[in-house]
């Protein structure tokens, strides 16, 4: 069985325990129990950053297999979002009026500091996984799009050319990375083909597997180690998986509203929030 950390609230504390059934046991408690129903449920860490993988999916990329993809990309590629705005189960998503998504996703959790790391040191780093949602307005990242004059890579001109900036409006916004709802060890579960599911308003949108993912864990902790060093207590995320029926993922969007978003990962567990339109 997997062995489940969860960090909750209970009795004016903050506490980490163990899972065992529908009981968390308190660490530090003498083997005090509390119900799982009757406790506040916490993010399993609160990370000193947040590195996310961007587009590790073939189905994401639109190649027909991972070795497209891999040639197409030719390395793993991140951006940051804040470790500000974590929030835990339960909790609510606040959604902009231009539409949101669910982006379902493995957080790996590294518990010291690293730093050009090799591929097969990577497994001694890692303390646990988690649920990770990196909730996504894919409205809003035309506002970070802009033009420049910029030297034509074809025919060596200078034009004005639409640049499309960065992930930031369509990324870091307040609630935006909800994790949990406990964290998993590493030896408790085997990732090589889990599942991995969202759904909004109650329907299915994403279903898949980390097979799909073009560069795997190891790989992806590996190349960030090489660009910067990772802090301890950084979360790291997988990137996540293709969405049903989507004519062109990156234009995927679901319309705000007050209902709910699960994210789940086969052995880790299923990560619930709350959503509600933002107001004006």
């Amino acid at each position: 069985m997997n062995m489940k950390i969860l960090t909750f609230f209970a009795d004016g504390k903050v506490r980490r325990g163990i899972i065992e059934g529908e009981y968390v046991i308190d660490e530090e408690g003498k083997g005090r129990s509390y119900k799982l129903s009757g406790v506040k449920i916490l993010p399993p860490v609160q990370p000193t950053a947040i590195f996310c993988t961007l587009t590790n999916s073939y189905k994401m990329v639109g190649a027909s297999s991972k070795e497209e993809a891999r040639e197409m990309l030719r390395s793993p590629k991140f951006f940051l979002k804040l470790p500000t705005i974590v929030i835990g189960y339960g909790e609510t998503i606040i959604a902009p009026r231009s539409g949101i998504r669910p982006e379902v996703e493995i957080g790996i959790v590294i518990g010291k500091k690293v730093k050009n790391i090799t591929k097969d040191k990577v497994k001694d780093v890692i303390i646990g996984y988690t649920v990770f949602n990196d909730v996504t307005a894919p409205g809003e990242f035309k506002k970070d799009w802009y033009y420049a004059f910029r030297r034509d890579p074809n025919d060596g001109v200078i034009k004005k050319v639409l640049n499309r900036g960065i992930h930031f409006r369509n990324k870091n916004r307040d609630t935006f990375a909800p994790m949990g709802p406990y964290l998993v060890t590493p030896e408790e579960v085997n990732l090589d083909r889990a599942r991995m599911k969202s759904y909004y308003d109650g329907e299915l949108v994403q279903d898949g597997t980390t097979e799909e993912f073009i560069f795997d864990i190891e790989e992806i902790i590996s190349e960030l180690s090489k660009i910067v060093t990772i802090p301890e207590m950084s979360v790291v995320t997988t990137g996540t998986v293709g969405y049903i029926n989507a004519e062109e993922v990156t234009e995927f969007k679901l319309p705000a509203k007050s209902t709910e978003m699960v994210v789940e990962v086969e052995g880790l567990g299923r990560l619930i929030n709350a959503v509600s339109p933002e107001e004006g």
